[in-house]
């Protein structure tokens, strides 16, 4: 399988080594890129394509590519994934695919166009073993109906850094922190609930990651990863960033169940951590600790697992990128091929609810979903 990347930055060079570990025949045999950050964990690990083009237009003129993939800053993603489509490749997007409502109907549209199957996207939370319990026991009946779930999304202090030094700082490159960082949350939960949001309200700021609050000392702990990339700049506490380094978002979906998260960019001892309370029981979990537990109305355990112990605690978002990209490959070259637990609709509909939950943050208002999702399903309907 021939393998063209476009935005060669380190998170697509490790989903890359990912599949190479899984299929030794994969082959990356060009990229697009004029600052390939990427470059130096792909020659480490024996990967880096000798070929290297200007433009994607080029690349696609002079290679015959099996799968696309796109590692390019969030703004960029729509415009390559159009070209790609137009060439009649196979695509692997990074999330998020868009970065605001005009690139939402607008790939939509190309979705309708071309068809949901040619997208594949990186949303790599359902593939998690965590995600797929969860799934196991919802089908099973041993939650019942959803009724709400409380949830939340912490990084690291020098997580955090990176966000204030990265392009991501800059909602016009990332769509925004809710978007870039948890729209992987916002699709677990609408997988969990079977159920749209309907209507959303949020509140947050950057008060934490300001001047007032710069350490006298060493700024170590916040510039622990460094940063030579695109757009990147050394200011932390000073940055010129325009996200949010907190928010808290409630949301409450078709089917009557709610929702409250919280995510927060400064939080020592992270975690990724959730509470799904049903009719018949309970399921309760941390990403980070690694536990999955659920109990019956009777409060009898009728789950309890350590996926820490078993798929790693932090590398590899918890193990869930091996198996993601074992699926994906299974999906790239089985001719039997098995279903995906996420599509690139979905993807669309958990960037549109980060994107209604900003516009809630910045006009205090609460927002009705309804006309977005008429809008959505209109454009993508054949």
């Amino acid at each position: 399988m021939k393998i063209g990347v476009v935005g060669f930055g380190n998170r697509i060079a490790h989903v890359f080594h990912e599949l190479k570990k899984i299929n030794s025949g994969v082959d990356l045999i060009a990229y697009v890129d004029p600052k390939p950050i990427g470059k130096e964990y792909a020659i480490k690990n024996n990967f880096f394509p000798n070929m290297n083009y200007k433009t994607l237009k080029e690349m696609i003129s002079n290679e015959s590519l099996d799968l696309l993939m796109i590692g390019s800053p969030n703004h960029l993603h729509l415009e390559h994934i159009k070209e790609g489509l137009n060439s009649g490749l196979k695509i692997f997007a990074e999330k998020p695919i868009v970065v605001n409502e005009h690139q939402t109907f607008e790939l939509a549209k190309l979705i309708r166009e071309f068809g949901p199957d040619k997208i594949l996207v990186g949303l790599v939370l359902r593939y998690s073993q965590h995600a797929r319990s969860v799934r196991e026991l919802i089908d099973k009946n041993k939650i019942g109906e959803v009724i709400s779930i409380e949830a939340s999304e912490h990084i690291m202090p020098w997580h955090g850094g990176f966000f204030m030094r990265n392009w991501r700082r800059k909602e016009k490159y990332s769509g925004g922190f809710m978007l870039e960082k948890c729209c992987h949350d916002i699709d677990f939960y609408s997988m969990i609930t079977k159920s749209r949001p309907i209507k959303v309200a949020s509140f947050g700021g950057r008060n934490s990651f300001i001047p007032e609050n710069k350490p006298n000392d060493s700024l170590e702990e916040y510039t622990r990863y460094n940063l030579e990339g695109w757009e990147a700049k050394k200011n932390v506490f000073d940055s010129d960033a325009d996200i949010v380094d907190h928010q808290v978002a409630i949301i409450e979906y078709e089917n009557g169940a709610t929702l409250a998260f919280h995510t927060n960019m400064r939080v020592p001892d992270e975690f990724r951590r959730f509470a799904v309370i049903g009719t018949n029981g309970m399921v309760e979990g941390d990403f980070v600790r690694g536990f999955l537990k659920a109990h019956d109305q009777q409060n009898n355990i009728i789950l309890d697992e350590d996926y820490g112990a078993a798929f790693g605690m932090i590398k590899g978002h918890y193990g869930a990128d091996n198996l993601m990209l074992k699926d994906i490959n299974q999906h790239l070259t089985n001719s039997d091929k098995i279903n995906l637990p996420v599509d690139v609709k979905d993807c669309l509909e958990a960037g549109l609810v980060a994107m209604k939950l900003d516009e809630s943050r910045k006009t205090g208002k609460i927002i009705d979903l309804t006309s977005s999702w008429n809008r959505l399903d209109k454009e993508m309907k054949k």
